[in-house]
């Protein structure tokens, strides 16, 4: 895993965010600086579950993670979230939650694995959605919840209405069901058991 040729897109985006960090330090945007840091070290937690639970995720997990927090950093930093308003949050939403909806069907499969659950394509599928739908609601509480308390974000408000809020759920399911779409084709062909052995860090590669 950590030789393909694919952890390089993984490897260029976290460049990106320490890039958008250096520009927010120049710029004075001390707190997107510090946004920017957390961000960064967020992408490596992927390397070190692996690591600890001996697992092989592949290439895309840490290249979708990285990408998710590259256009949320460079959202804040550069102002697209402000000047490519509504476009630019939308596909924000789409990308996350197709990254989350994917966090949670390798979960499920690995949870299938070693706790015995012999969970069905059908449910890791519906779980999937289900997944990738209910940390886009947590996200919007948290969204309302910083426009309670603080007025917004760094780049305002985070919200702007009812219609916003439901066009980010859209968003969120549409980014789900896309990875439960492809879940439904690859086990049309394949079984459970063939990812999780292609997870499991005991084997070879």
């Amino acid at each position: 895993m950590a030789g393909s040729k694919g952890m390089y897109l993984a490897y260029f985006f976290q460049a990106l965010i320490a890039l958008n960090g250096v520009i927010a330090y120049l710029e004075g945007q001390y707190q997107a600086m510090f946004t920017a840091i957390l961000m960064f070290a967020a992408t490596f937690v992927p390397y070190v579950v692996a690591d600890r639970l001996n697992v092989r995720f592949p290439w895309f997990v840490y290249f979708l993670i990285a990408l998710s927090l590259t256009i949320h950093i460079s959202g804040y930093v550069e102002g697209w979230y402000v000047t490519g308003y509504p476009y630019y949050d939308k596909a924000a939403h789409l990308i996350s939650a197709s990254s989350i909806a994917l966090l949670g069907f390798l979960g499920a499969i690995f949870l299938d694995r070693y706790w015995r659950m012999n969970l069905t394509p059908l449910f890791i599928v519906l779980f999937t959605v289900t997944f990738g739908m209910a940390l886009g609601g947590i996200w919007e509480i948290y969204e309302f919840t910083v426009d309670q308390i603080f007025g917004g974000s760094l780049a305002g408000p985070m919200q702007a209405g009812l219609a916003d809020t439901m066009w980010d759920m859209i968003a969120d399911l549409v980014g789900s069901g896309g990875v439960a779409l492809l879940g439904i084709i690859y086990f049309r062909n394949h079984r459970v058991e063939e990812i999780e052995d292609s997870m499991d860090g005991h084997k070879e590669a």
